[in-house]
């Protein structure tokens, strides 16, 4: 009996603590299907708070919930990030401390926890290898692919939102931040850090869209080309991303605003989009009649996700980046549909 009562606990202190993620079957070939919580759980639950089934029967469907990858559980077993494989750049040289484990081992910067409102939050995010789930990597992973596909890092994105960015000026904090220092990139989730990092690990080869800028003729060598939270673009990235046949626009608010990069300064400059400038607001800086930044950008639930299809592509109607940190099933199923596109 105590021991079915600490499982109990145990289990749960897991759905308390654990991010729930459940993603509706739709009809759309390419959405991101999930199961479902079936009603006979919910009745379970329902019933065992009235006292009307055992501890034994409700346990039965926790467990369920776990093994169907509904629920990511953390058992809060430390994993040594010494052990694990990391993406490019990620986890090296850095004090790293275990926050979880789903499709990745999820490990936060130490040195970029910060505090807002009393709460802590983590500025950094590192995703690692799993290597209970070697079988389910090869199954979405490109490693042994004949497709050549890339993912790209937006590090001018990551830029426009540092301290003294773009985001400053936006709210009237700083006249002069639509000007401001190219650093390199950190894995936030403004920058999409976590479908950089799961991509990556995946096989995919990466670049930055510094690259792109400086050679657009870089894409023309990659079947594929999977861009990720790239809010802040070059005409010369616009004109060869737009005109490249088959990109994944991962993330919505893509391909958003123009900017200007001076080299030699290591800055970037707001041109025009996202309301500016203040004498001709616009929305997107390209009128481009497919972006998708609304409703799409603030979903970051990711409930009902769907790829659609475009011109050159497709696009998402959410904004995946917690998926990648905190969902078993919903990660293996977006990287699933990407390799298969």
């Amino acid at each position: 009996m105590r021991s079915a009562l600490k499982k109990l606990f145990l289990l749960l202190t897991i759905i308390i603590t654990s991010f729930l993620l459940i993603i509706p079957t739709t009809q759309t070939s390419n959405a991101v299907e999930s199961e479902e919580i079936p009603s006979w759980i919910k009745s379970n639950a329902g019933w065992w708070a009235e006292g009307l089934i055992p501890n034994s029967a409700f346990i039965s469907g926790l467990e369920w919930l776990i093994e169907h990858g509904i629920i990511t559980i953390n058992l809060l077993e430390d994993v040594d990030p010494s052990d694990v494989t990391f993406g490019l750049a990620g986890g090296k040289n850095l004090n790293l401390e275990y926050i979880s484990t789903g499709f990745f081992h999820v490990f936060g910067d130490v040195d970029s926890l910060t505090k807002v409102d009393n709460q802590l939050y983590w500025g950094n995010v590192y995703l690692g290898m799993n290597d209970d789930l070697l079988d389910e990597y090869n199954e979405v992973a490109i490693w042994n692919d004949s497709q050549k596909a890339v993912v790209v890092f937006p590090s001018f994105t990551s830029a426009a939102y540092n301290l003294g960015g773009f985001y400053e000026y936006y709210g009237g904090v700083c006249d002069e931040c639509t000007t401001t220092k190219l650093t390199p990139g950190t894995f936030h989730l403004a920058s999409s850090g976590n479908g950089f990092q799961a991509l990556s690990l995946m096989g995919y080869d990466a670049i930055t869209d510094v690259t792109i800028d400086t050679n657009p003729s870089v894409l023309n060598q990659y079947d594929k080309v999977v861009m990720l939270h790239n809010e802040y673009v070059t005409q010369a990235m616009f004109d060869a991303i737009t005109n490249h046949p088959k990109v994944i626009y991962l993330y919505p608010n893509a391909l958003y605003a123009e900017i200007e990069v001076d080299y030699r300064a290591n800055t970037i400059t707001l041109i025009r989009g996202h309301n500016y400038p203040p004498e001709d607001p616009v929305s997107n800086g390209f009128d481009w009649e497919f972006d998708n930044t609304h409703p799409y950008e603030y979903d970051t639930a990711c409930n009902d996700m769907i790829f659609y299809e475009i011109d050159n592509g497709w696009m998402t109607n959410c904004y995946p980046e917690k998926v990648f940190s905190n969902s078993k099933e919903g990660a293996y199923k977006i990287l699933k549909i990407i390799k298969e596109l």
